[in-house]
């Protein structure tokens, strides 16, 4: 393979429309082993690894894992360029062929008639009896135990308690009691302490909140009229709270995040996992998607997969709550 010719093996929806605008120009954002971040004027987009998952703004090349993006010598503020014509993507020494790339279905986009009741709650079973044998617990894992309280609004931790945790569960208790109550101030209150809490490129307080909304995006078609309605407006809101306040309160990469999983997409990883749970998947049980999901960063994907988890239990476990 020639070293400064990849090929792109899927694209994603967002960086095919970003693609198809009016502009032809960005310039990179960020350079990482695995990844290279593209600002472009409607948004920022990735080029990844072969070993990265697909994503709505994601363009999966054929780079091996044996290589990395940062022998090329592209820096941040490098222009890219993208010839329409040639379907081929230009930065510094390296260039992209777009020509042969898969399109990327998002696979929530896909799925619409969820599971009966009892068989979301089997499949909540499976993914929390698989957690309670995990050896690791990073980042917001050490909440996977509250779960139950977290969803009644009644959080509580020993003391003394990891900072950060501690201020994830009181907000995403103060979040839960503004969503059974259809209070936006409360929602927002709780949201806008999540938003860039913890360390990282994806603090771990955006990747639960990037969690939550995919869950809701499936839970709003819920089977009760009555639940269907308050997690419509807790989406709804939500999303409006997050596209509003996440450009000031986090870094960009992870802000773009929010803004894809309040349009009702992200990672294939994370999709798979509110697939699993809400529609059932015909080849993996749900235990092994959250096991890839959480193979995802230092705890990235265990951050993404509370808010999955807490999204679902609103659904099956909380109507009664909601007023």
């Amino acid at each position: 393979m020639n070293s400064d010719l990849l090929s792109a093996l899927s694209i994603g929806p967002f960086v095919l429309d970003y693609l198809r605008g009016s502009r032809d120009k960005g310039r990179v954002h960020s350079v990482f082993h695995r990844v290279i971040n593209i600002f472009w004027t409607d948004g920022l987009w990735s080029i990844s690894r072969s070993d990265v998952s697909n994503g709505p703004a994601n363009v999966v090349t054929n780079l091996p894992i044996s290589l990395d993006f940062t022998l090329y010598g592209i820096e941040p503020g490098t222009w890219v360029c993208f010839e329409k014509n040639k379907e081929l993507l230009l930065l510094g020494r390296l260039s992209i062929s777009l020509e042969k790339a898969a399109f990327w279905h998002p696979p929530l986009s896909q799925n619409n008639s969820l599971l009966p009741s009892a068989l979301i709650k089997n499949n909540l079973s499976e993914v929390e009896s698989w957690l309670r044998l995990s050896p690791r617990s990073p980042g917001l894992a050490k909440l996977f135990p509250h779960l139950t309280t977290l969803v009644q609004g009644s959080f509580s931790l020993p003391h003394p308690a990891d900072p950060v945790v501690l201020l994830a569960g009181q907000s995403i208790s103060r979040l839960v009691k503004g969503i059974y109550s259809s209070d936006r101030a409360m929602i927002e209150e709780g949201a806008c302490s999540l938003i860039g809490l913890g360390p990282g490129l994806t603090p771990s307080g955006d990747d639960f909140l990037a969690g939550l909304l995919l869950s809701l995006t499936a839970a709003k078609r819920a089977f009760s009229v009555t639940s269907a309605a308050a997690l419509l407006f807790a989406h709804k809101v939500l999303s409006d709270i997050i596209v509003e306040h996440s450009p000031s309160l986090t870094n960009e990469i992870s802000s773009q995040m929010l803004f894809l999983a309040s349009q009702g997409t992200g990672s294939e990883l994370m999709e798979n996992m509110v697939c699993a749970l809400y529609y059932g998947l015909p080849k993996i049980t749900p235990a092994r998607t959250a096991q890839e999901l959480c193979s995802v960063g230092a705890s990235s994907g265990f951050d993404q997969l509370l808010g999955i988890l807490l999204g679902a239990h609103l659904l099956v476990w909380a109507p009664s709550r909601i007023s």
